[in-house]
């Protein structure tokens, strides 16, 4: 209808020209806008799978609880732009079909904005199409799987160091004692296929080759005939591929077939739940850590966390807790440089534009090129205690 048209209607004629004019430059030229699923005036709603129950339950429950207390905190500033963070959290059991079906729902009932801390490899690997698909960001997936990191996914950011980079760190230590002979122990699963293939291509760099592999089942069945193959070769030193039970379960076999084995396991079997299992068969076992040490406050993210915990009311600290925490910081940062007018676009084009970010000694470091947020990697010991050495 032409501005003529309306004039003549009885809608207008009681009012002037000027009035008319801008009632239609209202009606016909402002800009109509989309809002963004899991963007609302006074909120942004992210979603996250992870096991709650089942064989990982402690890792996520330390890390989503962990973030959801940051989130809190942030909250209680202010928020971000105005708005406040709304976490939404479903158990997969550390299953990935289960994780994949509540990806779907976070994505498609919930209507997330992104997802948060997926934790698990088969997990994370499984809903790559499908978040590529929906165009969901990622942020600070619980794998050091190299298929969210390469080819570089432009949905994915990585925080966590990955687990070739904790491979690599542990290699390097090996090698400064003059450690050669090394056998592997994996998981049945993504996560432990890919990171037998880690530890061959570190060794190779070295001009050394695994000296004896064995797979280990979830539910650790076969940890008796594991045991036995490794030590068959007496190897110096066991690389450890697995979280919870299967490491648990083989290390006590182990020490049941030859006493005295040095065993390296990855940042996912760091547990306090898997230490106090394992009693006196965990005493020199060595961790590696992709978070800084918790429990003494030797740097300004560290002091932070538990600040912060302690604020909030938290006192069960851990390296998975520290983690979450520091997935959340990281979010929370990417989230503001995306500004008020919040996009999917917006957060992913802020992410990719951050930077180097320096959390006192903690770095983060993503671009268009770089999805790959942290390479810091420590290695812990654990004490006659059952607490962690540095």
């Amino acid at each position: 209808m032409s501005y003529d048209q309306l004039l003549h209607t009885g809608s207008l004629q009681s009012i002037g020209r000027r009035s008319a004019l801008a009632l239609l430059a209202m009606l016909f030229c402002s800009p109509i806008v989309h809002a963004e699923n899991g963007v609302s005036d006074d909120e942004i709603v992210l979603g996250q799978t992870c096991a709650l129950t089942g064989p990982l339950a402690e890792l996520g429950q330390a890390s989503s609880n962990a973030a959801k207390t940051y989130f809190e905190y942030i909250n209680q500033q202010g928020g971000i732009n105005g708005r406040k963070i709304r976490l939404i959290t479903l158990d997969d059991g550390y299953n990935a079909d289960k994780g994949v079906a509540n990806t779907q729902t976070l994505v498609e009932k919930e209507k997330v904005f992104a997802l948060f801390n997926v934790l698990g490899t088969p997990t994370n690997i499984a809903i790559l199409p499908y978040i590529a698909k929906e165009g969901v960001p990622s942020i600070a997936p619980f794998t050091g799987s190299q298929v969210t990191r390469a080819p570089l996914n432009r949905m994915v950011f990585n925080v966590r160091a990955g687990y070739d980079v904790e491979i690599d760190k542990i290699i390097e230590q090996l090698g400064v004692r003059g450690i050669e002979k090394i056998a592997v122990a994996y998981q049945n699963n993504a996560f432990g296929k890919e990171g037998l293939a880690d530890v061959e291509t570190a060794l190779a760099k070295r001009k050394l080759k695994v000296q004896a592999a064995a797979s280990i089942e979830n539910d650790a069945s076969d940890v008796v005939a594991s045991a036995k193959k490794l030590a068959s070769v007496e190897p110096h030193a066991v690389i450890m591929i697995t979280a919870g039970k299967p490491s648990v379960e083989f290390i006590k076999a182990y020490n049941n077939i030859a006493i005295g084995m040095q065993f390296f396991t990855l940042s996912v079997m760091g547990t306090q739940t898997s230490i106090d299992a394992l009693g006196k068969d965990g005493v020199g076992l060595v961790v590696s850590q992709v978070a800084p040490y918790p429990y003494s406050a030797t740097s300004g993210v560290v002091r932070e966390y538990q600040q912060v915990m302690k604020k909030m009311g938290v006192k069960n600290w851990s390296f998975t807790s520290m983690e979450g925490f520091l997935n959340a910081k990281v979010a929370v940062e990417g989230l503001k440089r995306a500004g008020r007018n919040l996009t999917r676009e917006r957060f992913v084009g802020a992410m990719e534009s951050m930077g180097k970010l320096d959390f006192d000694g903690y770095l983060i470091n993503f671009s268009h090129a770089n999805h790959d947020g942290s390479q810091y990697v420590d290695l812990t010991q654990i004490a006659r205690n059952g607490q962690f050495l540095r």
